[in-house]
């Protein structure tokens, strides 16, 4: 038999006030006395079975198709369309000789100088003129007047000769002309120039053996039926959560509890094993059953899973 130790008040009063959040959320059970027994459990999810129709094949639509019927025949094919093509036959072409100016006639111009004659010929150098020179006139040589007398002295011209050029003929210009200059050269030209040639080539055929259609296809329509199973899926509801939670003590593990406890589990479809009154392994197994099934706190004789099998 599984046993629950009865905690010391002081113990019970700090396990309490560390999970005040979790006694709050009873509204039976709102405060510990002494000669109480609890116990921090899980809640975990509430299992959730059902039973589902899982489609394992969609129906679908099946056909059956009878070939069509075919026979042997010959039919005539074209293996090569006839066309019309051109040929292009190129120009021909002829040597010629030409005379092509490379310099054109030019005209210069050129000076002829002027045509000079050496003469000699006499050049005054200096004209003649008349001088005034001191002498001694009208008795001035006699007096003490301070008067003087000159005497108009004639000089003679002074000529020189010289070599002089003398222009015959002026200086003239006079036109030269110089003639254009040829080569000769030889070029291609066309004689006759390229022209274009129509060519007809005519078709090709073959003769090939050819299957008819004697007979239609036929193609014959079924729809198969969907192909379902029942299957059994399992869901949880709610979240993990760890509670506390008021448990029965030792002295209140009477064999009379018991019993009932064994009875109401194995009324409801749980497996206690023999009803012997005695707590053991396959009865919490069974009361732990009982507790996920219904989102109870899991693990002990708790006063919430009593009420909830209608013990108390």
């Amino acid at each position: 038999m599984r046993s629950f130790l009865r905690l010391p008040p002081l113990f019970v009063a700090a396990s309490f006030s560390l999970a005040a959040g979790a006694a709050a959320a009873q509204p039976d059970e709102t405060a510990i006395t002494a000669g109480q027994c609890w116990v921090n459990a899980s809640i975990k999810p509430r299992p959730v079975h059902e039973e589902v129709e899982v489609v394992l094949q969609e129906p679908s639509v099946r056909y059956a198709v009878t070939p069509a019927q075919l026979r042997e025949g010959v039919q005539q094919v074209v293996t090569r369309e006839g066309a019309k093509s051109f040929r292009v036959v190129p120009a021909t072409f002829k040597q010629v000789t030409e005379h092509v100016m490379v310099k054109p006639e030019t005209t210069r111009s050129v000076v002829v100088p002027a045509v000079y004659e050496a003469r000699e010929e006499v050049l005054a150098v200096e004209q003649a003129k008349t001088v005034l020179e001191p002498c001694q006139a009208a008795g001035t040589r006699y007096g003490n007047t301070g008067a003087m007398a000159f005497c108009a002295v004639g000089i003679p011209a002074k000529e020189e000769k010289v070599q002089v050029n003398v222009q015959i003929q002026p200086e003239t210009t006079r036109t030269i002309v110089a003639p254009a200059i040829y080569k000769t050269v030889s070029r291609w030209v066309v004689d006759q120039p390229a022209r274009v040639v129509e060519i007809n080539t005519e078709p090709q055929f073959a003769t090939l053996a050819k299957m008819e259609a004697v007979g239609a296809e036929k193609v014959e329509q079924r729809t198969e039926p969907a192909v379902t199973r029942r299957m059994a899926i399992t869901k949880y509801e709610g979240k993990p959560e760890v509670v506390l939670r008021r448990a029965a003590c030792d002295s209140d593990l009477q064999p009379a509890l018991i019993t009932r406890l064994q009875s109401a589990l194995s009324s409801r479809g749980y497996s206690v094993g023999n009803i012997d009154s005695r707590l053991g392994e396959r009865t919490i197994a069974a009361l732990s059953d009982y507790q996920m099934d219904n989102g109870l706190a899991i693990g002990a004789v708790t006063f919430e899973s009593l009420e909830h099998l209608g013990l108390r």
